[in-house]
């Protein structure tokens, strides 16, 4: 065919598409998302500033202590074998002694024995969700979530064509008093509940950790009503405490839980590997909803490399400890510049502090004033599935990605922030 035959065809399949309605071909899921990125989480699109900017929205590690020499010497000796298993594909269920290496862990470190069946893994912890979705829901099925909680979640589950409902929660995580009534009424109505989603570790946006006496109480919730706990827990191996919450799963001894975790928020977000962690007997039911030839051989390679002799622990120890005095240098700030105007409660760990605003303030004039002053940040409504704060008005800070010197001038570029937009209140009333 030449390059004019070429051309004339490719002008008359264009007259010819261009009759044709791509609403017609587009999935019901595609049609009822709206546009936008994976996780439309409240930062403004108008990022220009005289200044440049400081963000405090990027929940991601600490750019300057990512592991690259011992990630790269990990690559080296997942490539270092003499057959082709790191470059074909590794099927369903992920490279087996990373499997094995995460069972280790969790066993060591919740105190209930589990084994590589009771793991797959996926394309970060958004894939893990993703999975279970298409292994659980169908369209008009519900999930329940706390709200606030993480926006990118919640499209997933539309995306899955589900029906979303909310339940309030405070610093000791979800209001259970308040899912079980919800539960019932949504029984009531003839509806299936199938998922609880839930961050019980170090949530997004609020930095909670549920109590202890909740947690318990969630559990006997699901269990009576048959509905699964969908815990995303890519926050929980950072705890500022001597020991991690207890887990989900660990309480439940297996039954009922689904665990999404992540290597993104200990290590790089770049890696996207995840996992569900369940009873195998879900496990099995994720794994048919498999199509994609599986994740990387490689990746998974490398990570067990890294992992196998404690490159992973000491590496998560320091992460911890760094977080630790970030979330120190950021609140101490905020109370010299800032705490006429918002009050928070410090996190025991994860990546993010809540601040609610007070006399008047907005999140949306706070987060403009700040974008003139040169700092960034998401505003609280954008992590309620209704896109409406009920309790007030709030901002998330992100304390993990900022350096610590950042954090100190970002907080007085807030504090500066808050008095022009309460100078603008005033001028308004």
């Amino acid at each position: 065919m030449t390059v004019e035959s070429a051309s004339s065809l490719a002008d008359e399949l264009a007259a010819v598409w261009s009759q044709h309605d791509l609403d017609a071909l587009t999935s019901d899921a595609a049609q009822y998302l709206s546009a936008g990125t994976a996780t439309d989480w409240g930062i403004s699109y108008r990022m220009q500033s005289a200044t440049p900017l400081i963000s405090l929205g990027s929940g991601i590690p600490d750019p300057d202590t990512l592991p690259r020499r011992e990630l790269l010497e990990a690559m080296q000796r997942a490539l270092d074998v003499p057959d082709d298993g790191p470059l074909r594909y590794g099927g369903g269920v992920g490279f087996d002694p990373l499997r094995d290496e995460l069972a280790r862990r969790y066993t060591r470190d919740r105190g209930v024995p589990v084994t590589a069946e009771h793991f797959t893994l996926t394309n970060g912890s958004a894939g893990a969700i993703d999975l279970a979705c298409a292994a659980f829901l169908s369209p008009g099925d519900v999930v329940i979530s706390e709200a606030p909680t993480f926006s990118g979640s919640l499209r997933t589950f539309r995306g899955h064509q589900a029906e979303v409902h909310s339940v309030g929660m405070d610093h000791e995580g979800m209001f259970t008093d308040e899912l079980e009534a919800l539960m019932q009424r949504l029984v009531a109505q003839g509806k299936r509940v199938k998922f609880i989603y839930t961050i019980s570790n170090f949530h997004n946006p609020m930095g909670a950790a549920m109590s202890l006496r909740r947690r318990q109480h969630l559990l006997r919730i699901a269990a009576r009503h048959g509905a699964l706990i969908l815990d995303d827990d890519a926050y929980g191996e950072i705890y500022f405490g001597e020991v991690a919450p207890t887990a989900l799963s660990a309480l439940s001894g297996g039954m009922g839980v689904i665990t999404a975790g992540t290597f993104s928020k200990m290590i790089a977000t770049g890696l996207r590997v995840g996992w569900v962690h369940a009873h195998p007997d879900i496990i099995e039911r994720c794994t048919r909803m498999r199509f994609e030839m599986g994740n990387s051989p490689l990746l998974h390679r490398m990570l067990f490399e890294y992992m196998k002799d404690g490159e992973l622990d000491r590496h998560t120890e320091r992460m911890r400890a760094l977080y630790e005095q970030k979330l120190d240098v950021l609140t101490s700030a905020l109370h010299e510049h800032c705490e006429p105007y918002l009050t928070f409660k410090k996190p025991a760990g994860g990546f993010f502090l809540w601040c609610a605003l007070r006399d008047g303030l907005t999140a949306d004039a706070l987060q403009a004033a700040g974008l003139d002053e040169g700092v960034s940040f998401p505003v609280g409504h954008a992590f309620f599935p209704s896109r409406e704060d009920p309790s007030g008005h709030h901002i998330r800070l992100a304390f993990s990605w900022a350096s610590i010197d950042d954090l100190r001038e970002g907080a007085r570029r807030l504090g500066r922030a808050c008095e022009a937009a309460a100078q603008q209140l005033e001028a308004a009333s």
